[in-house]
């Protein structure tokens, strides 16, 4: 089978292409089979057209771009992407580190990285309890989509965190916040 795709990928129609061609056949798999597994717990593949929207807002052209919970690599291939529109080389011009807490999910970001001919530092950790490349304070770009409704996050655990410049807010009778989206907004 392998042998197949191989052939398939050396074909006349494929060497003739212009741009990105294995990295869109990468993002059109990576969504399909996104759409195909239950996600739960603020965890699912950002579709693409948010991903976009993310990096026309914030506009990554330079620097240390940082997404804390980067899923498939999605907001670094957009990076690139924007800055290539822009006329720059995304490897001359950002560094980009990520931060994921599942390690297949951590294979395919960095897969797609390669496939996107991009280099990048992705560390398995979950942003909430880690910095693991210590960028508190150091990024020019931090880029996420916020996991919606986490509510259950180890206050005791994090009350020293010095990217919690303001605090902790919302901590309930289980010494959980309660409130994730605010802790997310806090670490960028």
């Amino acid at each position: 089978m392998l042998e197949d795709l191989i052939r398939l990928f050396n074909s006349e129609q494929i060497k003739q292409a212009t741009g990105d061609v294995f990295g869109h056949i990468y993002e059109y798999f990576l969504a399909k089979f996104s759409i195909q597994k239950a996600h739960d717990k603020g965890e699912f593949l950002t579709p693409s057209s948010i991903v976009q929207t993310i990096v026309n807002v914030i506009e990554p052209d330079h620097g240390t771009v940082f997404d804390p919970a980067c899923g498939s690599g999605g907001m670094f291939v957009q990076s690139s992407h924007f800055i290539e529109h822009e006329g720059g080389e995304a490897a001359k011009k950002v560094v980009f580190y990520g931060q994921e807490k599942i390690r297949d999910t951590i294979r395919l970001a960095k897969m797609n990285l390669a496939v996107h001919g991009l280099e990048g530092k992705i560390a398995e950790a979950l942003t909430y309890y880690q910095d693991e490349h210590t960028l508190a304070g150091k990024c020019d770009f931090v880029m996420a989509n916020p996991p919606f409704n986490v509510d259950l996050v180890d206050a005791e655990r994090i009350k020293t965190d010095p990217r919690l410049l303001f605090g902790l807010a919302g901590v309930n009778k289980q010494k959980k916040v309660g409130n994730g989206n605010y802790l997310w907004i806090s670490y960028f």
